[in-house]
């Protein structure tokens, strides 16, 4: 006797079919929700660092005092709040906690664009020679006089970081030309061509650096204070500043995201899918210039930021490439608060500048993260 297959009744509602992932499977349960839990948890976590950053330190205050400083400085009375020591002691930090954002957010950003642009999971800032190149320009202003105050130092390492970016293209493509290999299209500099020229020009610029500061002491005496990367220099005027050209170096790499996944099988195959590796590849190494410019002007040479985050977060395998920029450029900019947070806490009164409490913190992590097996590109 065959079975009866019973029809469900006019009307009556139907059973929900599971939604298709683009490749026709069923989507696994929160599959939608992933992205903004990516970035919701960051976010959270972005703010209580942030609040402990500015209520924390030599002189901490109370949550519900530094809250109460910080609802003054966004409405505008922050002068009248000042005259009390724990406001003023709030309002003091406010500087150093938006520069850490900023640093951090950039950093990361220009880490993951650097990774993809020369398919390299160890790209940093410091491989194609961008923040040696800021070095050399602001040990060579100190000694000629040029550079006088903040502002100086800034227009000084974005000059510096630019003329090392050009010098580094230039070499990786004459190479490539000269060559025909190291991944090169065209006349375009391949991902080896532009690692071999960063670490020449890197090579030659800290060489230059340190002839200067040995045949100079009063050089060294100015420029130890800046080399070892501290956001406790900058002011709310030169945050405001640079804000803009952070923002624009990061939406750079987000624009560049969805082509860095075509860019990592290779230049002949990202042409074959369409895409075109040689421009790709200038927007993102652009985006680096910018992005690394602007920290290293705010902050120093802060390193370890844009290596550790972008391997971290591809460990949780994030739902797209632009969720992956997003996610970096928030836990960048946690991992820099805190590291300033935890330099003024560990020997206050005293402080530990964050370019040495980023690598204290980093360096165990990522130590974990290779001992797992999860750094990849």
């Amino acid at each position: 006797m065959s079975p009866t297959l019973h029809r469900p009744a006019r009307g009556a509602p139907q059973p929900a079919s599971p939604a298709l992932a683009p490749e026709g499977r069923a989507a696994a349960p929160g599959a939608r929700r992933r992205p903004v839990a990516f970035l919701i948890l960051p976010a959270v976590v972005l703010v209580l660092a942030c609040l402990a950053a500015v209520a924390f330190g030599a002189r901490s205050v109370a949550p519900g005092a530094a809250l109460e400083a910080l609802g003054a400085f966004f409405s505008g009375s922050g002068g009248a709040a000042s005259a009390d020591i724990d406001a003023a002691a709030v309002l003091s930090r406010i500087p150093r906690t938006l520069t850490a954002v900023l640093v951090g957010a950039a950093l990361a950003v220009s880490g993951v664009a650097l990774q993809g642009a020369t398919r390299n999971p160890l790209g940093d800032a410091g491989l194609l020679g961008l923040t040696a190149g800021a070095s050399l320009a602001v040990a060579l202003g100190l000694g000629l006089g040029l550079s006088a105050g903040l502002a100086g130092v800034m227009v000084l390492s974005i000059l510096g970081t630019l003329a090392a970016a050009v010098v580094v293209y230039t070499v990786a493509a004459a190479a490539s030309r000269i060559g025909g290999g190291s991944g090169a299209t065209g006349t375009a500099p391949g991902p080896l061509s532009l690692v071999l020229a960063g670490a020449a020009v890197t090579a030659g610029c800290t060489a230059v650096t340190s002839a200067l500061l040995i045949l100079s002491p009063a050089v060294l005496e100015r420029f130890r204070f800046w080399t070892v990367g501290s956001v406790a220099r900058s002011s709310l005027e030169d945050a405001a500043w640079l804000t803009p050209v952070i923002a624009l170096g990061i939406l750079m790499v987000f624009v560049a995201a969805p082509g860095l996944d075509a860019l990592a099988l290779g230049d002949e195959l990202a042409h074959g899918l369409g895409s075109r590796p040689e421009r790709l590849r200038l927007l993102l190494l652009g985006a680096t210039v910018v992005l690394t410019a602007a920290a290293t002007a705010l902050a120093g040479p802060v390193v370890f930021v844009g290596l550790l985050v972008p391997h971290a977060l591809r460990r949780f395998r994030p739902a797209s490439t632009r969720v992956l920029v997003l996610g970096c450029a928030l836990w960048g900019a946690v991992l820099v608060v805190a590291a300033d947070l935890a330099g003024r806490l560990v020997i206050a009164p005293q402080e530990i500048h964050v370019g040495v409490t980023t690598v204290v913190i980093g360096v165990p992590v990522l130590l974990v993260l290779l001992r797992r097996k999860s750094v990849s590109l």
